[in-house]
């Protein structure tokens, strides 16, 4: 066999590393802090706010569903509309929840989605082009959990 040769990189006291960057110094200008408009006040809460009257008013003809929130302040669904269904067939006789309408997010807000939907039901999930498998019939739990994230269901 041959001798490897010792490949260790040379002590700090033999020759000095050349730094091309050792010289290079930048002054970033400093960011001044962005500053966030006044909190409304509660006389304009109380004109925003819908009462529950108005509220289910607006459903029965607009078709949607607002809820206000502790501060006074409309909270809408934000995310994509998603559609639940489950199926059998190919997957050995097991149950899995197909949750379609996500195909629209990021490979990393698919991830996070993964792992927090399988944290809060305590089941497996995965996606597969771009469908979320849940496994086992969590129709029901997967439509709460994802409309109270602010998905639209």
């Amino acid at each position: 066999m041959k001798n490897k040769k010792n490949l260790q990189p040379p002590a700090h006291n033999s020759t000095p590393w050349n730094n091309p960057f050792a010289g290079l110094k930048l002054d970033l200008p400093k960011e001044d802090p962005v500053a966030l408009p006044p909190p409304p006040s509660p006389e304009e809460q109380k004109r925003t706010a819908l009462s529950k009257e108005d509220q289910k008013l607006l459903e029965a003809f607009g078709g949607k569903t607002l809820s206000v929130g502790g501060d006074g302040v409309l909270a809408q669904p934000h995310g994509p509309r998603v559609s639940f269904n489950i199926q059998r067939k190919g997957k050995g006789g097991k149950t899995v929840t197909l949750v379609h309408g996500l195909q629209a997010l990021e490979l990393t807000d698919q991830m996070t989605l993964c792992s927090q939907i399988q944290k809060a039901l305590g089941t497996g999930a995965r996606f597969e082009d771009g469908i979320l498998q849940i496994q086992g019939d969590q129709r029901d739990r997967a439509h709460s959990w994802f409309s109270r994230q602010g998905f639209r269901c």
